[in-house]
C-alpha cells in the first residue's frame, strides 16, 4: 500500500543525491508524471536547471510516473501519494517535505497542484517563494465555479507564469493587482534537435507509401476530440476532388482514431491518409510534411506548432490561445477561426499547394521567428531569472 509520506524515488541508473543537508533551489509540484505536454516540459526544465548547477526536486501527487526514467540523476523525486479528491495526507506530506528540504522556490504546475502548494505553505515555518505555472486557459463548460475558486488560490501565490498574453488576460483583468505579480514565458524549442537539415523528406514519404511529388498536409497531436482533426480529412478530400495529389499524415494516437479512419473511408480517401501512431521522435515525420496544420479547439501555446516551424514548415493555426502571438497571419502561415475552419482550410491549403514561392517564403519566416523568439535556451533562462539567484527568496 502506498504511503502518504514523501518517498524518495530511486532511479534505475543512479542513487538520488542527498538534498536534505542543503536547500533545494526549486521544488516542482505536479499532479503526476504521466506522458503529457506540461509533464514533459517540467521534467526537461528540471533537468536543464540541474545541468546549470541548481539543486532541483520534483514532487508528484499521483501515479502514473511514466516519466521517472527521463529525469536526470541530479534531480530528486518525491511521491506524495494523494488519496481522494483532496488529500489531507498528501498535503501533510508536502508540508513535511518543505520543512525537510527547505526549497527556496516552490513551483506548482497548473491549478490543482497550486491548491496543495498554497495550503501546505500557509502556516509553514519555512516559507518558500511560491510560483504557479499556468497551463489551463479555458475551463470546461459548467465549471465556472472552478475559475472563481482557483482565482482565490492564485492570489496566495507570490508569482504566476502564463504561457501567452491571451492566457494571462483570460485569468487576470487589466485592473487586477495580481498582474504586477505575473509574467509570460513562451514555450521554446531545442533548435539543435529540430532542424530540417538532418532529415530527408523523400525518404520518409517512401517509408509511408507517399509519392515524392504529393502535397502532404500533416499534424502532430493526440487523436482526441479537442484536437479537432476531422476537418483535416474533409479538407484533403476536397483537394483530391479538385484533382490534387494531396495526402494527410496524422502523427499521434488516441480514442478518436476509429472515427477518423471511418471519416476517411466515408470520403473515399483512406489510401491518402497515413496514421503513424504515437512517435517518440516526430522530427522525421515533420520532414515529410509540406504544411503543418493545428486545428485544435483549444490550445495555450503549442509546442507541436513551434517544432514544425523550427523544421521550416508554414503553419495553419486555429485562433486559440497564443496563436496570434506565435505567428503573423500571412507571414509565417495562416490563422483561422475555429468556426471557419471547414470553409477556409481547403482554400488555404490549395493556395499553399499551388504557390511554391509563398510556401517557401512562409517556411523561412516560420523558422526565423522560432530562432529569434522561441528557443529552448531562451525559455530556460527566462524561468531561471524568475527563480532568482541561489539564496534569493523574496522579489524577482
Amino acid at each position: 500500500m502506498a504511503s502518504a509520506q514523501p518517498q524518495l524515488d530511486r532511479k534505475l541508473a543512479a542513487p538520488q543525491p542527498a538534498v536534505s543537508d542543503d536547500a533545494l533551489d526549486v521544488l516542482f509540484v505536479l499532479n503526476n508524471l504521466a506522458v503529457g505536454g506540461s509533464e514533459r516540459k517540467t521534467v526537461r526544465l528540471a533537468n536543464a536547471f540541474a545541468t546549470r548547477g541548481m539543486r532541483v526536486g520534483i514532487a508528484y501527487l499521483n501515479e502514473p510516473a511514466t516519466l521517472l526514467e527521463d529525469i536526470a540523476a541530479g534531480v530528486a523525486t518525491f511521491f506524495l501519494a494523494r488519496q481522494g479528491r483532496y488529500s489531507l495526507k498528501a498535503n501533510a506530506a508536502l508540508r513535511q517535505l518543505i520543512e525537510e528540504q527547505r526549497p527556496r522556490n516552490l513551483v506548482s504546475v497548473n491549478l490543482y497542484p497550486a491548491l496543495y502548494v498554497v495550503t501546505a505553505t500557509r502556516w509553514s515555518r519555512h516559507r518558500p517563494r511560491t510560483i504557479g505555472l499556468m497551463n489551463t486557459t479555458e475551463l470546461r463548460r459548467g465549471a465556472r465555479w472552478r475559475r472563481g475558486f482557483y482565482i482565490r488560490v492564485l492570489r496566495y501565490l507570490d508569482w504566476t507564469v502564463y504561457g501567452c498574453e491571451l492566457q494571462r488576460h483570460a485569468w487576470l483583468s487589466a485592473e487586477s493587482e495580481m498582474r504586477s505579480r505575473s509574467s509570460v514565458i513562451y514555450n521554446g524549442v531545442d533548435l539543435s534537435r529540430f532542424s530540417a537539415a538532418w532529415f530527408e523528406g523523400t525518404t520518409q514519404r517512401a517509408m509511408h507509401g507517399i509519392g515524392e511529388n504529393a502535397f502532404v498536409v500533416g499534424t502532430v497531436g493526440r487523436l482526441v476530440a479537442e484536437k479537432n482533426q476531422l476537418p483535416l480529412i474533409d479538407a484533403v478530400a476536397e483537394l483530391r476532388a479538385l484533382g490534387a495529389d494531396a495526402h494527410l499524415m496524422l502523427v499521434g494516437d488516441g480514442p478518436m482514431r476509429a472515427a477518423l479512419e471511418q471519416r476517411a473511408e466515408q470520403r473515399g480517401i483512406s489510401s491518402a491518409v497515413t496514421f503513424t501512431g504515437a512517435l517518440s521522435d516526430v522530427r522525421a515525420a515533420l520532414r515529410a510534411f509540406d504544411v503543418f496544420v493545428l486545428p485544435s479547439l483549444s490550445e495555450t501555446f503549442s509546442n507541436a506548432a513551434l517544432e514544425a516551424m523550427a523544421m521550416q514548415l508554414p503553419v495553419i493555426l486555429t485562433r486559440t490561445g497564443g496563436a496570434a502571438e506565435m505567428i503573423e497571419h500571412g507571414r509565417e502561415g495562416f490563422i483561422v477561426d475555429v468556426a471557419d475552419l471547414p470553409r477556409q482550410l481547403p482554400k488555404m491549403l490549395n493556395q499553399l499547394r499551388l504557390d511554391d514561392v509563398l510556401r517557401t517564403r512562409m517556411a523561412a519566416a516560420a523558422n526565423s521567428r522560432v530562432q529569434q523568439s522561441f528557443s529552448w535556451e531562451g525559455m530556460v533562462s527566462a524561468y531561471q531569472q524568475i527563480l532568482g539567484a541561489r539564496g534569493a527568496v523574496n522579489g524577482v
